[in-house]
C-alpha cells in the first residue's frame, strides 16, 4: 500500500516523550515516534489487542511512523469532572480492566492521559506501553481518579450491581493504591 501524506496538511494533536501525533485530513492519527523500536513495540501491543473494542486499529507501520484510527473524546479525569460517573461509565471501566486481564497484560494500570471517553461514554486507550513487561496488578490511576473525585464508593455500588464477583479485586486494588501512595523515598544526606 502506498500512502502519500503532506505533514503540513495535518493538525498537531500533541507531543510527548515518544514523539508527536497528528490528525490527518482523512481523519486518522499519524504518530511519528522518536525511535523506530518504540513504534514497533506499540504496534505489536495494538496488534495483539486488535480484537478489543478498547484499542484503535493500526492501519500501517512504516519505519518510525504509525497510522491508526483516531480516538476522540476527553481523558477520563476531565470527563468525570464534566459529567460525573454514570452506571454506564462504571461498566465501561470494569469491562476495560477485564479486557486487560483477558489480553494477559501484566501492567493493568494505564495513565489518565491515555484513557479517552467519548460522548457515548465509550472508552478507548491510546499509547499502550510496557503492558507485558511491567507488573502493576491494579488500575491505580483509575482508582486514584475515582477516589479524588469522591466517586469510588459510587463506583463500587455500580460494580456490585453489575459484577459483584469482582468486588474483592477492586477492594484489593484500593488497598494497593493506598499502600503505593504512601511510599516515601528516604535519602540520607550528610553535611560536608
Amino acid at each position: 500500500m502506498r500512502y502519500i501524506l503532506d505533514i503540513k496538511e495535518c493538525k498537531l494533536l500533541g507531543t510527548g516523550d515518544e514523539g508527536s501525533v497528528y490528525l490527518t485530513p482523512e481523519g486518522f492519527a499519524l504518530k511519528i515516534f522518536s525511535k523506530e523500536k518504540n513504534a514497533k513495540a506499540e504496534t505489536e501491543i495494538l496488534e495483539k489487542a486488535k480484537d478489543s473494542r478498547f484499542f484503535p486499529n493500526v492501519i500501517f507501520l512504516a519505519d518510525n511512523m504509525m497510522l491508526r484510527e483516531y480516538v476522540a473524546g476527553e481523558n477520563l479525569h476531565e470527563f468525570i469532572n464534566n459529567n460525573g460517573l454514570s452506571y454506564n461509565l462504571s461498566m465501561e471501566l470494569i469491562e476495560l480492566i477485564e479486557d486487560f486481564k483477558r489480553l494477559q497484560f501484566t501492567r493493568i494500570n494505564i495513565r489518565n492521559a491515555h484513557i479517552f471517553v467519548n460522548e457515548n461514554e465509550e472508552i478507548q486507550i491510546i499509547d499502550p506501553r510496557k503492558t507485558y513487561s511491567k507488573n502493576t496488578p491494579y488500575p491505580m490511576d483509575i482508582i486514584s481518579i475515582l477516589v479524588k473525585s469522591n466517586l469510588f464508593d459510587d463506583f463500587l455500588k455500580n460494580l456490585i450491581d453489575y459484577k459483584p464477583e469482582l468486588l474483592q479485586y477492586w477492594i484489593d486494588g484500593y488497598e494497593y493504591f493506598k499502600k503505593m501512595s504512601k511510599k516515601t523515598i528516604r535519602i540520607n544526606m550528610y553535611a560536608c
